[in-house]
């Protein structure tokens, strides 16, 4: 490659309210240019004989003048600054010579050789205006660039702008070289910025349970954490790999077992949000199915702490994917319901009886405990007894344990027999659909499994 140019441009603000431009040419291009003249309240002549029907519609605004002619050096007078949007590059060129001799700021649009000064990608938001340059070589890419950098600004940021403004003006008063009010207001910008970007919590879904299903943004968060507090059935390399100098809190839940209540982990949330600590709240498969994530953010929202959510694969999607079995597989099923095994807090009842008659699939979470009422209520709605049905341990994990059977025969199988946790109910046609694909994981993965006469049978039937 050869020797790169250097970027000697000197970025600086214009300011042009009432001041007078020219543009030269009357297409779509010229428009956009008009129209972000107009934004600075400037005065702009357009010199061409024929416009477009944009432009047209634009020429009752007091600020536009059109001069109906084509371009001479003449009009270049009294100028402040000149755009030239012809489709002639011959005129161009004359524009570009013309207004250099008159030591007047030119942009050629689209032929960087002949500017002397780019327009670059700009975002505005009330007092804060940001522009971009790559040199006159790529604007679209200087419009992706902008677009991220918009992206890394904080919410309401411009608010933080006005009140700085408002202190500047007291500052200045009592404060009186510009060598002290610089360090003043670093300090001061400082610790806002670092206020807007650490005070807040990240939501991030960690997946099933295989540390690699989690999301590339989730892996960020981690990675930019001061302070992680995890629930118990994540996998410890995110918790303690992917960022070892954070601070690790365990508030998981485990079999009833309640180290942290949530209030308390709402309060831990709050006091390192406190402390001005960028916080993430990494939870197992994804924050919102069964993971509480709603009432976390109920409770950031009542203190006015910023929050983002990183969703991940919530256990119910990850591993039966992962096992090849189509939840909602157009031959055997409408849709997919996700349950909670748990008795809900106001002590209501599922209507199973509805739950039977739709062709859905059934996923039940937290349900191992309750696996009797729950079949029991299954058959007293009339549910089919060949119905398969499968439990799914440690999901996506090398530990992964795949328990098949029926409906009938479910509770006979399991009778004496350990189910670890977490553990996965997976009830409907959708298993008879991927018997030969689960047959081919267990035997490719040594998996332990357990069914009727320890061998796997076409739609699990007894």
């Amino acid at each position: 490659m050869g020797a790169q140019m250097a970027n000697t441009l000197l970025p600086i603000f214009l300011n042009l309210e009432n001041q007078n431009c020219l543009v030269v040419g009357g297409g779509n291009i010229a428009f956009q240019k008009i129209i972000q003249l107009l934004d600075t309240k400037a005065k702009v002549y357009i010199l061409t004989k024929k416009i477009s029907f944009k432009i047209k519609s634009i020429l009752n605004n007091k600020s536009i003048i059109w001069i109906e002619e084509n371009f001479h050096k003449k009009y270049l007078i009294d100028k402040n600054l000149v755009i030239g949007a012809t489709s002639s590059k011959n005129v161009n060129n004359k524009i570009s010579v013309e207004a250099k001799k008159l030591n007047i700021p030119v942009n050629i649009v689209d032929q960087p050789k002949l500017c002397s000064f780019y327009f670059g990608a700009v975002h505005t938001e009330d007092n804060l205006k940001i522009a971009v340059s790559t040199n006159g070589k790529s604007p679209l890419l200087a419009g992706k660039i902008r677009d991220f950098i918009k992206n890394q600004i904080p919410k309401h940021f411009t608010e933080t702008i006005e009140k700085f403004g408002q202190v500047r003006k007291q500052i200045q008063d009592k404060i009186s070289t510009y060598s002290e009010r610089k360090i003043f207001f670093e300090k001061l910008a400082n610790i806002h910025f670092d206020t807007h970007e650490k005070r807040k919590v990240t939501l991030v879904g960690a997946g099933p349970g295989d540390p690699e299903l989690i999301s590339v943004k989730g892996i960020k968060s981690i990675i930019e954490a001061d302070v992680i507090l995890h629930d118990a059935l994540v996998n410890s390399f995110l918790i303690y790999e992917l960022n070892q100098n954070a601070k690790k809190i365990n508030v998981g839940k485990r079999c009833g077992k309640h180290k942290f209540s949530q209030q308390k982990i709402n309060e831990l949330l709050l006091n390192e949000c406190q402390k001005n600590q960028k916080v993430v709240r990494l939870k197992g498969g994804d924050p919102f199915i069964f993971g509480r994530g709603g009432e976390e953010i109920e409770f950031l929202t009542k203190y006015k702490i910023k929050y983002n959510i990183v969703p991940g694969i919530t256990s119910g999607f990850g591993t039966t994917s992962n096992l090849g079995i189509s939840l909602t597989h157009r031959k055997y099923s409408d849709g997919v319901i996700f349950l909670t095994g748990h008795q809900s807090l106001n002590k209501r009842e599922y209507d199973w009886t509805s739950l039977v008659k739709l062709n859905l699939s059934l996923i039940i979470y937290m349900g191992i405990n309750n696996l009797s009422h729950i079949i029991f209520n299954l058959k007293k709605a009339g549910i089919k007894l060949n119905l398969p049905i499968a439990i799914i341990e440690n999901g996506t994990t090398q530990n992964e344990r795949i328990i098949t059977s029926n409906i009938y025969s479910i509770e006979n199988n399991l009778m004496n027999k350990k189910i670890n946790k977490p553990a996965l109910i997976v009830i409907g046609e959708v298993l008879n659909h991927n018997n030969n694909n689960l047959q081919k994981i267990i035997q490719e993965n040594k998996l332990s499994y357990l069914i009727e006469n320890n061998k796997l049978k076409p739609y699990f039937s007894g």
